[in-house]
């Protein structure tokens, strides 16, 4: 009888014991899962997120407008920058878009206006768009909202315009392009020039991407060519090409945008050209440079190592 007593409590003694232990785990992983470090994506948020953009933001947020023949690329371009204050050398080269474009619509846009469109029109991205850790991640984001909201172009602020953009983009809907002669490149593509018709489907994969990306390691980091960049955008092409019924996105090579392949500086026989072509070099000369593409529609001159890392 008293073995039964003390069997019996030291049953109850488990019981309890195993109950407390399930309310800490449980305490535990909700703590865990909730963990809002600065920089860093919760992952249950980012399935949400995820779920969101699914189910909800492609049928009402962001539907696209592609339901026939794609409409064709609006007469816009974008450019951003942190603010509206300018180096002269970007003013100059921001005026060759507006004198190559007449009668398109220029629009310029602050880190202020990014997150404000964001904010207005996207307003379930904001959680994601605040807690990426670095302001280039937010700007990259911002562009491809761009081309989902209005449609238009896009081009860095280290783009000088050659010509007008209307015969590149005939027929086309939606287009990025290589930056470079070495396709298999992970960062083949960069997200410096994007071009679309508004409310394009690819947009819906860059977003999507977006959030995947995020999710991962990467985004500790402050990845930005892996979590919102050409890394990102690359795989998010790759997507877009395998499942998309509709077989529509062009990119072009490099010698009709980007003119300038980055690769270059490492390359003995054209290291020079791009000396004279890299902003950065002391011997940037853009005169001469422009010389060697007669054919390309802009260049960029890569003044990244200028400015894009103080983003």
């Amino acid at each position: 009888m008293r073995s039964r007593r003390v069997l019996l409590v030291c049953s109850i003694l488990t019981l309890f014991v195993m109950i407390g232990s399930f309310f800490v785990f449980c305490q535990f992983h909700r703590s865990y899962t909730n963990v809002n470090m600065h920089g860093q994506q919760q992952w249950s948020s980012v399935k949400h997120w995820m779920r969101h953009v699914s189910d909800v933001a492609v049928d009402q947020h962001i539907q696209p407008s592609v339901s026939g023949p794609s409409p064709s690329i609006p007469r816009i371009i974008h450019q951003s920058w942190r603010s509206k204050h300018l180096e002269q050398f970007q003013k100059e080269w921001q005026k060759t878009w507006l004198q190559n474009h007449p009668g398109w619509t220029y629009m310029f846009w602050t880190d202020k206006d990014n997150r404000k469109l964001v904010a207005e029109h996207f307003p379930w991205f904001l959680d994601v768009y605040d807690q990426f850790p670095r302001n280039i991640q937010r700007a990259d984001c911002a562009r491809y909202f761009y081309m989902l909201h209005f449609g238009g172009c896009y081009f860095d602020l280290d783009f000088e315009s050659m010509k007008g953009l209307s015969p590149l983009l005939q027929n086309v809907h939606v287009a990025l392009a290589y930056m470079t002669s070495d396709i298999t490149s992970e960062i083949a593509i960069p997200n410096a020039f994007l071009a679309s018709a508004p409310g394009h489907q690819f947009w819906i994969y860059v977003i999507k991407q977006v959030l995947v990306a995020s999710a991962s390691d990467a985004i500790n980091r402050g990845d930005a060519h892996r979590t919102t960049g050409p890394i990102m955008l690359k795989n998010a092409v790759a997507q877009y090409q395998l499942t998309s019924p509709v077989k529509d996105l062009t990119i072009f090579p490099r010698d009709k945008v980007y003119a300038v392949d980055f690769n270059w500086r490492d390359d003995p026989q054209r290291r020079n050209i791009f000396a004279s072509c890299h902003a950065a070099s002391t011997t940037f000369n853009a005169s001469h440079c422009k010389g060697f593409f007669p054919e390309s529609f802009a260049i960029t001159y890569w003044s990244g190592d200028l400015t894009w890392m103080a983003q």
